[in-house]
Formats: C-alpha cells, sequence, structure tokens
C-alpha cells in the first residue's frame, strides 16, 4: 500500500466549511448561478488552507480574473489571457477541479509575470523551435507541479482527498509517483524536491506532450503561414533551459524552487519531439521565408535532443535519489 493510501484511509470527509464567503483577498468574482458559485466558493476555502494554495490564487484574483464553470470535451478546465477568464468543466469531480483551479490560476500568475500565450497566433514566432518546445513544455510542468505541490500541502493539514483524486487521474499518474518518492525524503515538500520531481516527471507522458506540441507549435504554424504571417517568423532568438525555469519555476517570494540542474531539460526526452509532429514542424519551417539554418530549428536531427555530458551528470544524480 502507498503512502498516499494510507493518508486516505486515515483521512475522515473533508468539510470544506460554509461555501457561501471566499476567505481569499481579494476574492474573485465567480460568474453563475447559486449553485456555481457555492460549488466553486468551496473549493477555493479549502485551496486557501495551502499558503501556496493561497498565494497562487490571489494573484489571479487580483489580476482581474473571473471564475466560471463551462462545459468541454476532453479537458477539465482552461485559463484565457485575453478576456482573463478561468473555467472548469462541471462535469468533473469537485475534487479533482480543485487541482484543476490551482493549475489555471498558476498560469493565469505566469501571464501576469510576463509568459506569453502559446496560444495567441498572432504574436511572431521569433524563438527557436527549439525554445518554443522547451518554454511550452515548461509552463505545463510548471502549473502541473504547483498543482501537486498545494494539494501535497492540503494533505499536510488534513484533506488529502483532492491529492488523491489528482494522483488517480492516467495524465497524472507518474507525477503523483515521482511526487510521493520525493516526499520520503525529509523537507522535501518544503525545499523544492518534491515539486521539481513532479515537474520532472511531466515529462514521462508522451502523449500529453505530443498533444501540446501539435497544439502549440503545429498548429499554430499553420495558421500563421495560412495567412501570410510567417514570414515576420525568424525563428532566431535562442534561450536557455536555466532561463526558462528562472522564469517559471518561482516560489511566492520570488526565489526558484527547481532543484535539479536545468540543463537536463536541454535534452533527451524532455526536448524530443514526436517524429511525427517533428516532420511537420519541419515542412511548416521549409516554407517560412526568412527562417536561417539553425540546428534548434531541425527537430527531425539527433543533435535536437542530444544528450550532453552535464544532462547524464544530472540524470545520474536524479536516478541515485531515486525519482
Amino acid at each position: 500500500m502507498s503512502m498516499f493510501q494510507k493518508i486516505i484511509e486515515k483521512t475522515e470527509c473533508y468539510d470544506g466549511g460554509s461555501a457561501e464567503e471566499q476567505r481569499l483577498n481579494p476574492p474573485f468574482e465567480i460568474v453563475g448561478d447559486e449553485k456555481v458559485r457555492r460549488r466553486v466558493t468551496a473549493m477555493i476555502n479549502q485551496i486557501v488552507e495551502s499558503e501556496t494554495g493561497r498565494r497562487t490564487l490571489e494573484i489571479a484574483a487580483a489580476a482581474g480574473y473571473k471564475l466560471g464553470m463551462e462545459f468541454a470535451f476532453g479537458c477539465n478546465g482552461g485559463c484565457c489571457k485575453e478576456n482573463k477568464n478561468i473555467v472548469l468543466n462541471p462535469v468533473s469531480q469537485d475534487d479533482v477541479l480543485i487541482g484543476v483551479l490551482i493549475h489555471e490560476c498558476r498560469h493565469a500568475g505566469q501571464f501576469e509575470r510576463g509568459e506569453y500565450d502559446a496560444g495567441d497566433d498572432r504574436r511572431p514566432r521569433l524563438e527557436t523551435v527549439k525554445t518554443n518546445v522547451m518554454r511550452t513544455r515548461a509552463v505545463e510542468a510548471d502549473a502541473q507541479a504547483t498543482a501537486i505541490q498545494v494539494l501535497g500541502e492540503l494533505m499536510e493539514s488534513g484533506n488529502a482527498r483532492p491529492l488523491f483524486a489528482f494522483c488517480r487521474q492516467s495524465d497524472n499518474r507518474a507525477i503523483g509517483k515521482a511526487f510521493e518518492r520525493a516526499l520520503y525524503e525529509d523537507g522535501a515538500l518544503n525545499n523544492g524536491r518534491a515539486r521539481t520531481a513532479a515537474f520532472l516527471a511531466w515529462y514521462e507522458n508522451e502523449p500529453v506532450k505530443k498533444a501540446y506540441d501539435e497544439a502549440y507549435q503545429v498548429e499554430i504554424m499553420r495558421r500563421r503561414e495560412a495567412r501570410g504571417d510567417n514570414a515576420a517568423d525568424t525563428y532566431a532568438r535562442s534561450q536557455t533551459a536555466a532561463k526558462i525555469v528562472s522564469d517559471l519555476c518561482l516560489n511566492d517570494d520570488g526565489t526558484c524552487y527547481f532543484s535539479e540542474n536545468p540543463t537536463v531539460l536541454e535534452s533527451g526526452h524532455y526536448v524530443k519531439v514526436n517524429k511525427e509532429s517533428a516532420r511537420k514542424m519541419q515542412d511548416l519551417l521549409s516554407r517560412a521565408p526568412n527562417v536561417r539554418k539553425n540546428p534548434e530549428n531541425e527537430p527531425l536531427r539527433d543533435g535536437f535532443s542530444k544528450q550532453g555530458k552535464n544532462a547524464v551528470v544530472v540524470a545520474g544524480l536524479a536516478k541515485r535519489r531515486g525519482r
């Protein structure tokens, strides 16, 4: 029996208290009827029992994001930067939606700190393909790592059900296992190691990576080509993983929680693109008139995701730590 399962057996049904008033300042504007407002408020009032959760929600609420519920096929929620809306799928259980709400509010915080919207097809693509892939994947890994960090803090306060609901979802199993293993190390929940383990485990899900690459790379490239906007796409700017991590993997106080060498994210499965998706990218790049030859714009070549010496060392350290 896993550590999480043992905790669940000892945890009685959590009472989130009255759902009439948000224990958050400033509170969110919740769009919907009384049932929606009470349901979302009850989620908020559980999340704020975690300090990381409270701060994650405060940033989104202070920025003017509105919360609501909207039926969606194939997803539990979403965050729109342009309209400042966060929506949750009412079909999903509330224990599941607690993790989703944290995830989407983390995206809102990323946007408020200057992150671009990867789904914005009006934005010129100035960064190399490798940089785009690394950055969009890290945005999602950070949102999931933040979600499970908050759920871990809720578990410590006696409310383990949202964490269990998160870990039972098929797309989250690798994240949940890595987080659980990391928690066997003293202080891992507070020193960033559990959150980092969850971040790195996000990359183990190949179908999810492909889905994001298709949506945020291939589809956006296609739209821009169809309008003739790809003439403005140079794919010339390169960023290191260290830069990306320092921008995204932030604690509430602005320090970086990422506890491994970021270089590992520049090689291997962390950056490798599915061959089918890579062919589509390469084809679209070949028709963009102002793209110069650059290894970081050749996702089909081995050098795009070649394992470097530093990455091998980091991977070895991680393996010895049992992650």
